[in-house]
């Protein structure tokens, strides 16, 4: 795992854990099938790297075999796609589905790092530090007509 990805899901779970406030997945798929490409794989919480671990995997559960190797992304970690797409995108194994797409996109994901394409229907929604911030300093500025009324008062008096 790339230290920028390792750092930002430090970040997001240290943040979850203060502000006592779990992410939310918010959206819908679009059947685009872009989440079927540039995927990364894990297994035993550590990113796949190399053809050798990927092999192993693939003895370990044959499901796996769905995927080829893309290339390796700018750190090193090998990115797959999935054989089981059409020409259209959509999935011809759609009931016999992996987990790991079932439950695409995962709070996991968002734990680790990662994100999500900015074409896709789905986004996270996580409650920041600056949210907070805002929420009290807006609680705390009276509104405009409590102010104009307590000045009507003093004017009164």
């Amino acid at each position: 795992m790339s230290p920028h990805h390792y750092f930002t899901g430090l970040f997001r779970r240290f943040r979850t854990f203060v502000l006592k406030r779990e992410v939310e997945i918010i959206g819908q798929c679009r059947l685009c099938g872009n989440c079927c490409h540039d995927i990364l794989l894990h297994d035993g919480g550590r990113f796949i790297k190399r053809e050798k671990q990927f092999k192993k995997l693939c003895k370990g559960n044959s499901a796996f075999t769905r995927f080829r190797i893309i290339k390796p992304d700018d750190e090193g970690l090998l990115t797959f796609s999935c054989s089981f797409q059409d020409k259209n995108n959509i999935c011809t194994s759609y009931e016999d589905r992996l987990s790991l797409c079932k439950e695409y996109p995962s709070k996991g994901f968002y734990y680790r790092g990662g994100g999500l394409g900015t074409d896709c229907g789905f986004s996270y929604k996580a409650v920041t530090f600056r949210d907070i911030y805002m929420r009290r300093r807006r609680s705390r500025i009276p509104e405009f007509s409590e102010v104009l009324r307590q000045e009507q008062e003093q004017t009164d008096k």
